[in-house]
C-alpha cells in the first residue's frame, strides 16, 4: 500500500514538491515591492524640487521641478502592469495616472482667467491633499484635481497649439506679483498635489512589502498560488492590450486628439508607452532592474517552449518598435500616413496583433480566464 501512494504520489508530482507558480507569485511581489519603493524615491525627489520652487519661483526652478517630474514616468509606468485586478497600484490609479483632464477644472486657460478651483477661493478655500482627493472627478469624469497629470498641468501649462512643443506656462504664475491671479494658492496647489501622491504610492510600497504581515504582497503569497498567478496574468495581458495597445496608442492614432495622448502638456507620451511595454515585459519575465527570479516565462517553457519562444520575440518586437517612434508621439500620430514619423507609429501599433493570440495561448495554458 505505501509504495502504491508512492508511485501515485510520483506520478501526480506530488510529495510536497514546490509549486512552481509559487515561486512565480513570490517573485512577482518582490518585484513590484521593489518598482513602487523606486517610484516613492522619485516622488521623495520631486517634492524636493518643488519644494524649492515654491519657495523661491524662478525659471531655472520650474525647468528642475518639470525635470524631477519626467524622471519619475518611467519608473511610475513599469509599476502600472500591477493593475487590472483590484491591487495596491488600482486603489490609487484613479488618483494617480487618470486622464484626459478638464484644464478648467483646475486652473485658468485660454479665454477663461478665472477658471479652476485655484481661481475659486471662496468656493474652495482651502487647498489641501484631502480636499483635493474629495475634489477628484467632482461633477464630471475629466475633473480631475489630483494626480500626475494634474501635476503636469500645473508645470506645463495648457497647449494652445498641437503642432507646437509642450506647455509654456510662465514661472511667474507661481511668483507673487508675476503672471495670472493668485499665485499664492497655484503655489499651495502644487505642493498638495504632490504630497497626496507621493503619499498614495508610499502607501502602495507598503502594500507590497512582502515582510509585511497583512500586507496585499504577504497576502498574495500565502494564498492558492494559482490565486496569485491569475492577478500577474490579468494585470500585464490587459496592459499590454487593452491598455496600451488600445487606448494609449490605437485611440489617439485614430482620433489624432491632443487630449487622448497621455501625456499632453509636457509631450513626454513616447516615454510613458516605452515604459509601459517594459513593465509587461518585466513580468513575463520576472525581472525589475537587477533582479531576476522565477517568472510566467518559466512556467510557460516547461509547457510549450515555442509559445514563450513566440511570445518573447514580440515583446522584444513591440518594446522596439514603441523606441522607434520619434518624439514626441502626437507629431507622429498627425503626421502625414506616407511620413516616416506616422509609418513607425503604425509599426509599432502592428507588433501587438500577433501578441494577441499568444497571450490568450499562454493564458489558456495555465487555465487562466484574462479580459483581452
Amino acid at each position: 500500500m505505501r509504495l502504491h501512494l508512492l508511485v501515485l504520489c510520483l506520478q501526480l508530482g506530488a510529495c510536497g514538491a514546490p509549486d512552481p507558480a509559487a515561486a512565480v507569485v513570490k517573485q512577482y511581489v518582490i518585484l513590484m515591492h521593489a518598482n513602487s519603493a523606486d517610484v516613492v524615491t522619485q516622488l521623495q525627489a520631486f517634492k524636493t524640487a518643488v519644494e524649492a520652487f515654491v519657495a523661491n519661483p524662478t525659471a531655472d526652478g520650474l525647468t528642475a521641478t518639470q525635470q524631477a517630474w519626467l524622471a519619475a514616468r518611467p519608473v511610475y509606468g513599469q509599476l502600472e502592469s500591477a493593475r487590472f485586478y483590484n491591487g495596491p497600484v488600482d486603489v490609487v490609479n484613479g488618483g494617480a495616472n487618470e486622464w484626459p483632464i478638464d484644464e478648467n477644472f483646475i486652473d485658468y486657460t485660454d479665454g477663461n482667467p478665472s477658471g479652476g478651483l485655484i481661481n475659486m477661493p471662496d468656493q474652495f478655500p482651502q487647498i489641501t491633499p484631502q480636499a483635493l482627493a474629495n475634489s477628484d472627478e467632482r461633477g464630471g469624469i475629466e475633473n480631475l484635481s489630483t494626480g500626475f497629470h494634474a501635476i503636469e498641468f500645473l508645470l506645463w501649462g495648457q497647449r494652445l497649439d498641437q503642432t507646437l512643443g509642450p506647455g509654456q506656462r510662465p514661472y511667474t504664475d507661481y511668483l507673487d506679483g508675476g503672471t495670472a491671479a493668485n499665485q499664492g494658492r497655484r503655489r499651495t496647489y502644487l505642493q498638495a498635489a504632490t504630497d497626496l501622491l507621493l503619499a498614495d504610492l508610499t502607501g502602495v510600497t507598503a502594500q507590497f512589502d512582502p515582510d509585511q504581515a497583512g500586507s496585499y504582497g504577504a497576502t498574495m503569497i500565502a494564498a492558492a498560488p494559482h490565486d496569485g498567478l491569475s492577478k500577474i496574468l490579468r494585470g500585464f495581458t490587459s496592459m499590454a492590450i487593452s491598455e496600451l495597445y488600445y487606448e494609449r496608442m490605437t485611440d489617439p492614432y485614430l482620433t489624432q486628439a491632443r487630449k487622448d495622448e497621455e501625456s499632453c502638456f509636457s509631450e513626454s507620451t513616447q516615454i510613458d508607452l516605452a515604459a509601459n511595454m517594459l513593465g509587461v515585459e518585466n513580468v513575463y519575465l520576472g525581472r525589475y532592474g537587477a533582479l531576476t527570479g522565477a517568472s510566467v516565462s518559466d512556467l510557460i517553457k516547461a509547457k510549450n517552449p515555442a509559445l514563450d519562444a513566440t511570445l518573447r520575440m514580440e515583446m522584444t518586437a513591440s518594446r522596439a518598435a514603441i523606441d522607434a517612434i520619434p518624439p514626441p508621439f502626437d507629431h507622429a500620430v498627425i503626421a502625414p500616413a506616407t511620413s516616416d514619423a506616422n509609418q513607425k507609429v503604425k509599426a509599432a501599433l502592428d507588433t501587438f496583433v500577433p501578441m494577441i493570440d499568444s497571450l490568450h495561448g499562454v493564458a489558456g495554458l495555465l487555465g487562466i480566464m484574462v479580459n483581452i
